[in-house]
């Protein structure tokens, strides 16, 4: 899949499938649970990391780059996504891994390398320094010249592209919905997913983040400051649209342990049996707790009997390998 235009890539999003996924747990509280497949959009460049690099892509482009870099662990979604996108665009890439570089790699990391990716591996301690200019400044005496994308394809240009599915979003159901739930790690997802809802005039539809993380830190912050300028950049684009009211929210407790943590057993257990209910595959690390923190806060009441709730299936597959799965 190579797509270059912007109306080329939301007709795509357009026609991303929507599976339903009730459960017997869910029916009993009245709730239908749609899950958005875009797992589906592609094999290797899919979910949201193919939203988060496509107006990078652009960028780097624009700006006359053949030269990708960016971060990630062993496991990591963004760097596999990075490495798949550079091999079909164009792009040579160069993904910073953290830690020692292994006796033998991960299968994401294979993937990766074999797709054409350098990967230079550093140590914890300067991987928690990345984003100092003294690191950069040795990457490029090393490297030459090259385009920065931020992990995990984080910030404006990755939800602008996460925009995109909450517009398409409207397009397939016109409304008629009660929510639409996404896993958040950066948050970038849960940002552009709502400046998405409110581009396409549905506002008053919230947009749920699931944090997969321990501790959400300024994690609220970060997302309010990409959604605020998101918008504020839809509003100039398009007259139309009228200043918006927060429609986002952040919801914590549901990451199991925190990120990339071994699964309590109840977890798993919830894993297997959604899969053999529904047969639609998740990732352990965003995708489960996100469906998993659904069913919970059915149990609690948080939504009425005859809500109609959509998830975004974020894609990461690929991760199941570094997991024991069901």
């Amino acid at each position: 899949m190579v797509i270059d235009s912007d109306s080329d890539f939301f007709r795509l999003a357009c026609a991303v499938p929507l599976h339903n996924a009730t459960t017997v747990a869910l029916a009993k509280y009245g709730i239908e649970l749609l899950v958005r497949r875009d797992d589906l959009i592609d094999e290797g460049l899919s979910g949201n990391k193919a939203y988060k690099l496509f107006y990078n892509l652009h960028a780097a482009r624009e700006a006359g780059h053949h030269r990708l870099l960016s971060f990630g662990g062993a496991y990591s979604n963004h760097l596999y996504a990075l490495a798949m996108a550079g091999a079909r665009y164009g792009f040579s890439t160069l993904g910073i891994v953290r830690g020692a570089r292994p006796t033998y790699l991960s299968p994401t990391l294979m993937d990766a390398e074999q797709a054409g990716m350098h990967l230079v591996f550093i140590s914890r301690y300067e991987y928690r320094q990345k984003a100092f200019e003294h690191l950069l400044d040795d990457w490029h005496n090393q490297f030459g010249d090259f385009y920065l994308i931020p992990e995990g394809g984080a910030g404006l240009l990755g939800a602008r592209g996460m925009s995109l599915a909450g517009q398409a979003l409207e397009v397939q159901l016109k409304g008629d919905y009660t929510g639409v739930c996404v896993a958040s790690g950066t948050g970038t997802s849960l940002a552009g997913l709502a400046a998405g809802l409110t581009a396409a005039g549905r506002g008053d539809k919230p947009a749920l983040g699931f944090s997969v993380l321990k501790g959400d830190g300024d994690l609220g912050t970060g997302i309010a400051e990409i959604y605020k300028n998101l918008c504020a950049n839809q509003e100039a684009i398009n007259t139309t649209v009228a200043k918006p009211a927060a429609n986002w929210r952040l919801i914590s407790g549901f990451h199991a342990g925190g990120y990339g943590k071994k699964h309590p057993p109840y977890l798993f257990d919830f894993w297997r049996s959604f899969e053999q209910e529904t047969g639609i595959p998740l990732d352990p690390v965003y995708t489960l707790k996100m469906i998993w923190g659904i069913h919970r806060l059915a149990q609690q009441g948080y939504w009425s009997r005859g809500a109609r709730v959509v998830a975004i299936h974020s894609g990461g597959l690929q991760g199941r390998r570094g997991f024991v799965c069901p």
